[in-house]
């Protein structure tokens, strides 16, 4: 009987520690506005996520959520977050917009176009001169 009474004890404090630790949850279906990105929930990478909602179950308080991308051609990448409250027993829906910012790669290529055309209306202005200087020396 006593055995019976300390098995009986030993599950009640294993119930009450797990639901203490646990706790109640909520879910959360959240998209974002781009395809091929990565949620991120309180910091740590979670899930791809894109333009179709996912869903997930997450314990009923505050949480942070990250969008992060880079672009197939990597010359962009893409940042929005949010913070909000997943209510307890309940379904939450949340679209999370980006921003888009241009990486090193694509300034780097835009500064040496930039370049490449300075050099071409140079090599055009020369051309142009050699043929006006080509027509007064037939001229005279």
């Amino acid at each position: 009987m006593n055995r019976q009474i300390q098995y009986t004890t030993l599950m009640l404090i294993c119930l009450f520690t797990l639901t203490a630790c646990f706790g109640p949850t909520g879910k959360v279906r959240i998209k974002t506005d781009i395809d091929n990105a990565e949620l991120f929930i309180d910091g740590e990478a979670k899930s791809p996520i894109g333009k179709d909602f996912i869903e997930l179950e997450l314990s009923a308080e505050n949480h942070h959520f990250e969008i992060k991308a880079l672009s197939e051609d990597e010359e962009w990448r893409y940042y929005g977050s949010e913070e909000f409250l997943v209510p307890k027993e309940a379904i939450i829906e949340k679209k999370i917009n980006t921003k888009s910012v241009a990486t090193e790669k694509r300034q780097k290529r835009l500064a040496l176009e930039k370049k490449l055309n300075e050099a071409n209306r140079l090599a055009e202005k020369v051309k142009d001169e050699f043929k006006r200087r080509q027509a007064n020396q037939r001229s005279l």
